[in-house]
């Protein structure tokens, strides 16, 4: 097994965009956030993405976000549980018939989930559970796009509309290069468009008022404590509005409508 077969067959089971991180890129990392406190034979994270479709921002965009919508369950929680899960469980199952481990998790917000205590570690001096990788960090280091100054990642084919999950392998597959690109560079579309003004630009970054985005009527959803009480905001104004920036600098390779 090579990292050819693994990406070409990630891609074969429904992965839009798939790259590879090896672990020395989480040096450093809180246990909390360690895939080896997950799996401690782990030797590199397999990142998988499937796009967010967008055709399914459009209601976001009209102001009627409803949890039958579209963008609900194609965008959000049916394509994180059902289609971005079915493309994951695949992949390991092709990993475990080539001898090899291959541990599926979800890409869900650690910054959120950190704030919840969920039990003790089960010995001293280990995480206590849950650990949860951030998917941003490992998506960075497996190439395939940057962590943009309004938290959402960004990839130079989709933007910010994509859906992330990983497997920690035990292979020592190839790994891709961290992408070091800075999407944003001196863009300030988010922060501008954001109505509720909800990013506050710093320095050298931008400060996020949660509370601010859970009444948020231009796109953003509140989630429940499955997801850890945070704000979903892929299809808010924040997120298509730095889409349509990226479009007008000809960045993203596939666009063909404006946001």
């Amino acid at each position: 097994m090579n990292s050819a077969e693994v990406k070409a067959m990630a891609l074969k089971y429904g992965a839009d965009i798939v790259g590879i991180a090896s672990m020395a890129s989480f040096a450093g990392t809180a246990a909390a956030n360690h895939p080896q406190s997950i799996f401690k034979q782990g030797r590199c994270v397999i990142v998988i993405g499937r796009r967010i479709l967008r055709g399914t921002t459009q209601i976001n965009e009209n102001c009627n976000v409803k949890k039958n919508d579209p963008y609900h369950f194609f965008g959000f929680t049916q394509l994180e549980d059902q289609f971005l899960a079915k493309t994951t469980y695949d992949l390991g199952i092709w990993i475990e018939s080539q001898g090899f481990e291959a541990v599926p998790i979800f890409g869900y917000d650690a910054e959120a989930a950190g704030r919840f205590e969920l039990a003790d570690p089960v010995v001293p001096g280990k995480a206590a559970p849950n650990v949860y990788v951030d998917y941003r960090i490992a998506a960075q280091a497996a190439g395939l796009g940057s962590i943009g100054r309004h938290g959402l990642f960004i990839t130079p084919e989709f933007g910010t509309l994509q859906r992330f999950a990983m497997l920690i392998c035990d292979d020592d597959l190839e790994c891709d290069q961290p992408c070091e690109y800075d999407f944003c560079c001196d863009c300030q579309r988010c922060i501008e468009s954001c109505p509720l003004q909800a990013l506050i630009k710093h320095d050298s970054s931008v400060q996020r008022l949660d509370q601010r985005c859970k009444v948020c009527s231009a796109g953003a959803i509140p989630t429940d404590i499955g997801r850890f009480e945070t704000v979903d905001r892929f299809a808010a104004i924040c997120s298509l509005s730095c889409n349509q920036a990226l479009k007008e600098r000809n960045i993203l390779t596939h666009c063909t409508t404006d946001f």
